[in-house]
């Protein structure tokens, strides 16, 4: 037993694979003996067989560990799951949850180890303050906000995190602890486990595309990247000195060594093949690197600025936060529009609509027609990052023909919320094929009950784009989610006042101006008088004259005692026949 146990911690301290091969073929070996199924080995060989990949093994003996008599029960389930997640397996979270409620401290000890590559100093403060179930408790909120933060179903933020850890650990692990750097090298992550690339994948996962050049005289190096929808992130690594320790820089220019990337950046290269050939292999990843291929020298200087300034933040960002982006095989080219405006029992509310183009929808043939499933998620979070809404739906919308190319499949969710500056992030799909996710946004939404002076979103509609929306019985509020009009189309106008006396009057401005500035193109101004703590007013506004391009709505209320309420809305003027099918 002794032996065997020392075998496999030495093979997996050594980090090399050959190690890891001999002491999993003697464990092997020893199954069938008595040593082989002391608890002890069937802990080490369950370490050493998910590391050398073989994930079904390792949890069949993490089980029999499990299920042994005398052993660590905490360790033996944070093994466990970790052997589940790492074949993306779903139940790996009860054994992950049943393990954190005990409070073994070597089994507390590699809880805090997993979570420690992307928690905050002041998760870890928190983790290492809960006992028992109030660890779980921490542990089920710590991920279950980043499930909905990046729109994922419960578990899966924790599955891929474990998913991670393992790919990193067979393809990224350092060989020598002592690490070296250079000048270039600016970021230090401290580890001594990963190279940078394990850092970056623990925290973001596979990249969206990945890029590399093997020239003679040129060090290892690869540049990944992150397409997401809050802007893209670019991470270039450099392999010198030790072939296998991959270290952040900032630069593509960087890979050249700090005296060559001084010279090229001046424009005085004495190595121009090189860096052509460099930039060439990163045109995929980012047009940029094909501008700077073709960039004079007046405007050389400009653009390298551009390209470092992009992986500097791209390394600040990305060494800070972690993420696990939704993505699609294709583009579902949905338009979405957010406005707070009404109430119920529940709290304020985000109307959040949609429009899908016909031209990208698939349908599902039945006896009736075609049915269209679309799914939309929403996120939505306060100003101290906690969650205050969400929604994960999937709707089927029958239809007795295709619906048109030209025309739009679209619809509308309410979520309450409470009142304050809200960010929330959107992503519409179809049958999982096709998708968008939309960049996180931001709006202001009041307290609507009637307690207080304020102003909804203003709400623009248009009878034709067939979406409707009945705040009270016999009320009916026209929605536009594709924000198109027609030239000369009468736009339908909604807005909510609160707060205000019956009777009292208030003074209203609507104007119309071109996205950019300028004078308004239309500017109305009128009395309008409160009809209870909630009036809801209608307009319609007729865009006579009104060109293509891009508008804003402008309305201003100012109400008895002076203050001024004031609330946007963007628009688009087109002559294009599309309409909307709901």
């Amino acid at each position: 037993v002794k032996g065997l146990t020392e075998l496999a911690n030495t093979a997996l301290r050594q980090r090399i694979n050959v190690k890891l091969d001999l002491a999993r073929e003697a464990l092997r070996i020893a199954t069938t003996t008595g040593a082989g199924r002391n608890p002890e080995v069937l802990l080490w060989r369950g370490r050493v067989e998910r590391e050398a990949g073989d994930v079904d093994t390792a949890v069949a003996a993490f089980k029999a560990y499990v299920a042994s008599e005398g052993i660590n029960r905490q360790v033996g389930l944070v093994e466990l799951a970790r052997a589940q997640f790492a074949s993306d397996r779903e139940e790996g979270s009860p054994a992950y949850y049943e393990g954190a409620v005990l409070d073994d401290s070597l089994g507390v000890a590699e809880y805090r180890k997993d979570l420690a590559y992307i928690a905050a100093d002041s998760d870890l403060v928190a983790f290492d303050a809960s006992r028992g179930t109030t660890r779980t408790e921490f542990l089920r909120k710590f991920w279950g906000e980043r499930d909905r933060t990046d729109l994922r179903k419960d578990n899966e933020r924790l599955r891929e995190h474990y998913r991670r850890l393992h790919y990193s650990r067979r393809n990224f692990a350092l060989v020598s602890t002592k690490r070296h750097y250079d000048i270039i090298e600016r970021y230090r992550s401290g580890s001594k486990e990963f190279d940078d690339r394990g850092i970056i994948y623990i925290r973001h996962g596979e990249p969206s595309d990945r890029a590399t050049l093997g020239l003679p005289g040129l060090e290892l190096n690869e540049t990944w990247k992150y397409s997401r929808a809050n802007g893209d992130l670019v991470f270039h690594f450099v392999a010198k000195e030790d072939v296998q320790d991959y270290k952040l820089v900032a630069s593509l220019y960087d890979v050249l060594g700090f005296a060559q990337s001084l010279q090229t950046q001046a424009g005085d290269s004495t190595n121009s093949q090189t860096v052509e050939r460099l930039l060439e292999s990163r045109e995929r990843i980012d047009p940029l690197y094909s501008r700077l291929r073709g960039a004079g020298r007046a405007g050389l200087v400009a653009l390298i600025t551009q390209e470092r300034g992009w992986g500097e933040r791209s390394i600040a960002t990305g060494t800070t936060f972690d993420s696990y982006e939704l993505r699609y095989p294709d583009n579902l080219h949905a338009r979405t529009d957010v406005m707070a405006v009404g109430h119920a029992r529940e709290g304020n509310l985000l109307q959040f609509t949609w429009a899908v183009p016909g031209a990208v929808l698939k349908a599902i043939p039945n006896d009736r027609g075609f049915v269209y499933p679309v799914r939309i998620r929403v996120a939505i979070k306060d100003g101290q990052g906690k969650t205050v809404g969400s929604i994960d739906t999937t709707k089927y919308f029958l239809s007795g023909s295709r619906i048109p190319d030209q025309e739009n499949l679209v619809d509308r969710v309410a979520i309450p919320v409470p009142a304050g500056m809200l960010h929330y992030h959107i992503a519409v799909e179809q049958q999982g094929e096709r998708g968008i996710v939309m960049p996180t946004d931001s709006i202001n939404v009041g307290q609507f009950d009637g307690s207080q002076f304020t102003i909804s979103s203003v709400v623009l509609g248009w009878r034709n784009a067939n979406l409707r929306w009945f705040p009270v019985p016999g009320d009916t509020v026209f929605l536009n989610p594709t924000g198109i009009y027609r030239q000369n189309a009468k736009m339908e106008l909604y807005y909510e006042v609160y707060g205000l006396a019956p009777g009292t009057k208030y003074q209203v401005e609507l104007q119309v101006g071109k996205r950019g500035g300028g004078r308004p193109l239309i500017a109305l101004k009128y009395e309008e008088q409160a009809d209870s703590t909630v009036t809801r007013s209608h307009r319609q506004v007729v865009l006579e004259r009104v060109k293509q391009g891009d508008y804003f709505m402008h309305l201003i209320i100012t109400g008895p005692d002076g203050r001024r309420e004031e609330r946007r809305a963007a628009f688009q003027v087109s002559r294009d026949k599309e309409t909307a099918s709901n």
